[in-house]
């Protein structure tokens, strides 16, 4: 009966054919420790046969018990007498004592208690009220009329406010400024020309009129200023090719100066000397375009509708999946054929739906809709296995078919026969 089959290879134990679930790889017994002891003599790098032990200086404040239910060593500390640690002073002074007295003068800096600190307690150094006098600032600030100072100040300041007057000029309103009460200042304009916007000095609404424009404005080609409005001048323009002016404002466009040749439906094309060709090889009618000739695309081609190639050499496609048979609505046969010596015949790597399977065959004709397979590719899978190397988990039931292959979880191998 066909069934997945366990595979023995290079590194098999055999007897884990039988045994997979309870097989031993360091002892015959159940037991995970060949022997151990605490306190004892024995140890197991002692002697092929002796016991790890472990030695317990509980005098010290370490501690360490053992128990064989349940193969544990507990360690525990207890206390580390003074005598154990390297050292037992700081800066020569021992462990407990009060370090020496720190005293502060208590007329610039005070405690918050007393004027001695030993280590005892915890005190706080605070600067004495009125313990900062000009004395203790000495001259380093400066002496005032002689020394500058420079940065921020606040408060209050005594000095002259009677400054040289301030006096508007041209383009400025009137305001006089000297120092003793507030002046705004502003622009002067005429409102008719210019005026103050919200964002600064502008030119008003309408304000530069044919007035402003003086004649020198105008030249080749323009008409107006010095009081009237400008145009352009069609009849003082040079006109090239294709151009009429047929009078001061009217220009004509004359294609029969620029189109060198004449055809119904074509498309037109520049010669690059100002002339325009309308292309024999390029037609259309308004729905088909048709070109005569070779074509080179150097940009993507997307095609909306079918696209039809009777020859194609070296395809490349960007596309990571490709459909096929994407006009079927059923399940069916198709792949991909290789032509031999025959025209549409050759060897084919396809889908068999009716064993949905993968496989290959010879002697193939491209226009057939179905094949047999002469041999199929194997697939394989992976999972976790059952004990009984029956069925294994997570594998689709498609994929119990001969020659397919199953690696467990376990690392073996299984084959379909």
């Amino acid at each position: 009966m066909p069934t997945w089959k366990r595979l023995a290879v290079s590194g098999s134990d055999i007897s884990q054919f039988n045994n997979n679930s309870g097989y031993l790889t360091s002892a015959t017994e159940a037991n995970g420790f060949s022997t151990a002891s605490f306190n004892g003599v024995e140890l197991l790098a002692d002697g092929s046969n002796g016991n790890l032990t472990f030695a317990s200086s509980s005098g010290q404040g370490l501690t360490i018990s053992a128990n064989s239910g349940t193969d544990t060593l507990t360690f525990g500390l207890s206390s580390i007498p003074n005598t154990s640690l390297d050292n037992s002073t700081i800066s020569g002074v021992s462990l407990g004592s009060n370090l020496f007295d720190l005293t502060v003068d208590n007329a610039t800096l005070e405690l918050n208690v007393g004027t001695t600190y030993n280590g005892g307690t915890a005190k706080s150094i605070n600067v004495k009220d009125g313990g900062i006098d000009t004395n203790a600032i000495a001259t380093s600030l400066g002496t005032l009329g002689v020394n500058s100072f420079t940065g921020s100040f606040s408060g209050s300041f005594i000095g002259t406010t009677d400054l040289p007057d301030l006096t508007d000029g041209n383009g400025i309103n009137d305001f006089t400024y000297d120092g003793s009460t507030t002046a705004t200042i502003s622009v002067q304009a005429d409102g008719t020309t210019l005026a103050v916007g919200v964002n600064g000095v502008k030119v008003a609404d309408s304000g530069i009129t044919s007035t402003q424009l003086n004649t020198s404005v105008a030249g080749v080609g323009l008409a107006g200023g010095g009081g009237t409005s400008l145009s352009v001048d069609l009849t003082e323009l040079t006109l090239g090719s294709g151009l009429d002016a047929g009078n001061a404002t009217t220009l004509n466009l004359d294609l029969t100066e620029v189109i060198a040749t004449d055809g119904a439906n074509r498309v037109l094309t520049s010669d690059g000397d100002g002339t325009l060709t309308a292309e024999p090889n390029f037609v259309f009618d308004g729905s088909t375009l048709t070109v005569t000739g070779n074509e080179t695309i150097t940009g993507n081609l997307t095609v909306q509708g079918t696209a039809s190639f009777q020859h194609t050499e070296e395809l490349q496609i960007a596309d990571r999946f490709i459909l096929m048979a994407s006009g079927s609505s059923t399940p069916g046969d198709g792949g991909i054929v290789v032509q031999q010596s025959t025209q549409n015949v050759g060897e084919v790597f396809a889908f068999d739906s009716l064993t949905t399977r993968w496989g290959l065959t010879g002697s193939f004709n491209a226009s057939e809709t179905a094949y047999t397979p002469d041999a199929f590719m194997a697939a394989i899978s992976t999972g976790a296995f059952s004990s009984d190397a029956t069925i294994q988990s997570g594998i689709d039931t498609r994929y119990s078919a001969k020659g397919n292959i199953f690696i467990g979880d376990d690392q073996g191998i299984w084959i379909y026969s």
